[in-house]
């Protein structure tokens, strides 16, 4: 029998009910894109929630890192419960980040990203050791009521700062339309904000992080390899003059 993976099923629908600690009657469960879990927004008689059930094994991890963003003030889901690998968070309403600086070239939703990720690596950080969010692609931000969220810690840990600059720089890049004079404003713009919030000077120390990303975004998106292996060799030289 194929498991019908568009149904909530009976183990997240018991950690809803815990997470809300009362009586819940569920309206609609959609089922919404993950690359290695089961994610679904669930709309409840109480208020909307996100149901995360981990087939990464990271419920915790990712758990831990909710709490601890929350604590230090930052933007991101409120964690309502877990029960064994199924996370039950708030759901953030908004614009992914990924259609707006995609479909409408924005500027805020750019800017936001940077600032975002200044704030979570500086609060995060504990003397020389910073915790960086590594999944910091653009469908991972939400813009809501103008301010950014980021969203999906699970893989986040100890790290380099510019590696998640890189990859949001490099996810501005190579998201169609590719490498277009707009794109690179945008992905300029991104940096600039997070330079801002950091107080540091990272525009051209980033560039063999972007290069990086670049490449394994390559392995992935095998109609655009030769187009990004050869602007990860030209952006390890230098940025293109019209950035």
């Amino acid at each position: 029998m194929v498991e019908d993976l568009t149904l909530i099923d009976s183990l997240a629908w018991e950690a809803v009910k815990k997470a809300l600690n009362q009586r819940v009657v569920i309206s609609s469960a959609k089922l919404v894109s993950s690359r290695v879990n089961r994610v679904w927004v669930v709309e409840t008689d109480v208020r909307p929630v996100v149901v995360k059930r981990f087939l990464s094994g990271r419920s915790g991890n990712e758990f831990e890192s909710l709490l601890m963003a929350r604590l230090a003030g930052l933007r991101v889901p409120y964690p309502l419960g877990k029960e064994g690998e199924y996370l039950v968070t708030e759901f953030i309403a908004g614009d992914t980040c990924e259609l707006l600086i995609n479909s409408m070239f924005s500027d805020r939703a750019a800017e936001g990203i940077g600032s975002w990720l200044a704030s979570f690596h500086n609060s995060l950080s504990d003397g020389l050791s910073k915790r960086i969010m590594v999944d910091a692609t653009l469908s991972n931000f939400i813009l809501n009521d103008g301010q950014v969220f980021g969203v999906d810690l699970e893989d986040s840990r100890v790290g380099n700062p510019l590696d998640d600059v890189g990859k949001a720089a490099a996810c501005v890049l190579d998201s169609e339309p590719v490498f277009t004079p707009v794109k690179f404003d945008l992905c300029v713009s991104m940096i600039r904000s997070y330079e801002n919030i950091a107080n540091v000077d990272i525009l051209e120390n980033v560039r063999p992080f972007v290069a990086k990303h670049l490449r394994n975004d390559a392995k992935l998106k095998p109609l655009f390899r030769r187009t990004l292996m050869a602007a990860a060799r030209s952006i390890e030289k230098a940025w293109p003059r019209l950035a």
